[in-house]
């Protein structure tokens, strides 16, 4: 079968805003190929994308029962089709138009001629895995490294997904972006995405894997601490995974851009930040999203054990 003839579920969610963050959580865990999000009314509508040779209907009955046993919402919905590959792509390109973000970037469709702006371009094809920087956190980040002192400095991308949050920092004057993402697909999605916008690959090091990796890397090029942080992931994973060694890469002037974490726990992230030593600087939000600036504190506090807080 060619390229062309795949087939690919297209399994769609309505769900309150609030559980957004619970549903692209299941998507990611099931395979998720890409996502686009909407909003209707005060609903969310995600839908997710799927090869058809990669999950039977039987799966997708099974991911539905789970998933609305988890949400605990009657006013939850699932439902799937069908669709052609080029149907698909259709669709995108259809509904996929230049946007303007923040006062600096425009993400422009890597088939539409760029328009004439003074603005940083950033080229994407959202044929990727991942998405297009549509998505509130995504774009509360680039809105965040707006504000921050890129030109010469190095980056850690942690979750990096398409590699838009490091190829941005490159485009801003950054030096060199360390990027990971537990997804093997963000590697060859990361570099396709920096050679479309001509950032030398040497500049943007990815590999598989999440802060470990990064903290790796960066150590064996003599590059820690380094100058910034960015890291939209779940809050979940962002309190359990991420804080309790963030300060690895990090000194007294470095700085953080954390996103993924929804306006109502905001206040758990920022009190797990402070138990590891860090303030929160600053904080946008976006729809029902938040992006948290951070900085170590001045006087550290040993870490406090806040695994059963909620």
């Amino acid at each position: 079968m060619s390229h062309e003839n795949h087939q690919w579920w297209a399994v769609t969610v309505v769900c309150p805003l609030a559980l957004e963050d619970s549903v692209y959580w299941a998507f990611d865990q099931l395979g998720s190929k890409g996502t686009a999000s909407q909003k209707k009314d005060d609903s969310r509508i995600v839908t997710a994308y799927f090869l058809a040779s990669q999950l039977q209907p039987e799966a997708l009955e099974t991911f539905k029962s789970e998933l609305l046993a988890r949400l605990e919402d009657a006013s939850v919905s699932v439902s799937w089709q069908l669709i052609a590959e080029e149907d698909w792509a259709k669709s995108w390109k259809r509904h996929w138009r230049a946007e303007e973000v923040g006062d600096r970037l425009l993400i422009n469709p890597a088939w539409l001629t760029p328009p004439d702006t003074s603005r940083t371009i950033l080229t994407l094809d959202p044929g990727s895995a991942f998405g297009t920087g549509a998505h509130a956190t995504t774009q509360l980040c680039l809105k965040a490294l707006e504000k921050q002192a890129l030109i010469g400095a190095t980056i850690a991308d942690i979750g990096c997904g398409s590699g838009i949050l490091s190829i941005v920092s490159l485009l801003y004057g950054a030096r060199r972006a360390y990027a990971a993402d537990v997804d093997p697909l963000a590697f060859s999605s990361t570099q396709t995405n920096a050679q479309a916008n001509g950032i030398d690959l040497a500049r943007l090091p990815v590999k598989v894997g999440s802060l470990p990796e990064i903290i790796e890397m960066a150590q064996q090029a003599d590059a820690l601490p380094v100058d910034g942080i960015v890291c939209n992931i779940l809050s979940e994973i962002i309190v359990g995974l991420i804080i309790p060694r963030l300060s690895e890469l990090a000194g007294p002037a470095t700085w953080g851009v954390l996103s993924g974490v929804l306006i109502s726990k905001a206040p758990w992230v920022e009190e797990h930040l402070v138990a590891h030593g860090w303030q929160v600087t600053g904080m946008d939000t976006q729809d029902e999203w938040c992006s948290m600036t951070i900085r170590l504190a001045k006087a550290a506090p040993l870490a406090t054990d806040l695994s059963t807080a909620s």
